[in-house]
This record gives structure tokens, sequence and C-alpha cells, in this order.
């Protein structure tokens, strides 16, 4: 527990220290909230990509619980800043651009949930890639090769599957034999 509020702590220090930083590049008076709305979108994606690669590489257990928590709950949580994005439509708000500030919070929310759905499949992309390669399973340029559901190397070439008669592509607890193999026999 005690290391848990640990990795929190020092991550969300950290990630605040980045956020604040950044921050003073814009200038307090701009009319467009550009920097938080970088902040919020960047953090959604690296958010999204690090806990689908966490959960597609392992069980969140032991250190790979306390990274998670370190990284996603401490770091991207103190970069990410909610309450300045709602600072920021309200100050809009009543400054009388309300237009304005409605287009930013769609832009924030919508972009936002696309950037965290790019930000998943980058993670499960890599999740994936990482997983193939720990088993071995690479081509000739080191890149990880494509797995079957058994997990040997499947390059497209789906067995057949003869059950009662009737050939089916995929795979079954039945005779199997390659396309090759078929033509053969004919």
């Amino acid at each position: 527990m005690l290391q848990s509020v640990a990795a929190v702590f020092a991550g969300g220090s950290v990630g605040s220290l980045i956020r604040i930083s950044l921050s003073k590049l814009q200038a307090p008076d701009a009319s467009w909230p550009w920097m938080t709305l970088l902040i919020n979108l960047t953090g959604s994606f690296i958010l999204g990509c690090l806990l689908e690669y966490l959960a597609t590489t392992g069980e969140d257990v032991g250190a790979r619980r306390i990274w998670r928590l370190g990284l996603g709950t401490g770091t991207i949580g103190g970069y990410t800043t909610y309450s300045t994005f709602i600072l920021e439509t309200d100050t809009r708000i009543t400054g009388h651009a309300v237009a304005l500030a409605l287009v930013y919070l769609a832009i924030s929310v919508v972009v936002g949930l696309v950037c965290a759905g790019l930000g998943i499949s980058a993670g499960e992309w890599l999740g994936h890639r990482r997983v193939t390669a720990a088993a071995g399973n690479t081509d000739d340029t080191g890149l990880a090769a494509p797995t079957n559901s058994a997990g040997s190397a499947d390059f497209g070439a789906q067995p057949i599957v003869e059950v009662d008669g009737t050939a089916e592509a995929g795979e079954a607890n039945a005779t199997a034999r390659t396309d090759s193999q078929k033509g053969d026999q004919s």
C-alpha cells in the first residue's frame, strides 16, 4: 500500500512539473487555450497506450502494478488537467466568448476520446508485438511474425479442415490439410 501511494505521489509530482513548465509557453491572455488542449490530448493518447500495453502484456500485480500507478495515475494524472480545462472554459463563457468556449469544450472532449482510442490501438499493437517477439516468432526482418491461436507462425495460409465431409477454412480438432495438400489428393 505504501509503495502504491509513493509511486502515485512521485509520478504526480513529475507530471505536474512537466505540465506547469509547458503551460508557461502559453501567454496568460491567449484567446485559445492551446497548451492545455495539447497537454490533455497527448495525455489521453499516452494513458490509453500505457494501460492497453500493460493489459496486453501481463497481469496487474507486483511491480507492474506499481509502475502502472506511478506512470498512469501519478505522472499522466499530474500531467493532464481537467480543472484547468474547466476553468478555461468558464473564463471564456463569463468573458462573453460562449461560442469559443463551446468549440473548445467540444474539441477537448471529442478529440480527447479519439486520442485515447488511438492510444489504446497503439498500446495493443505494441503489446502484441512484444508478446509475439518474446515467444520467438520473428521473420527474417526481425519483426514479430503474425501468429495463430496456437502461437505458431502464421503467414496467411489457413488450413482446410474437413468436418463431416465439408471443407472449411480455420482451425478445429479434425483432420487438417493445407491448401497444397488438398490439391495433391484430388
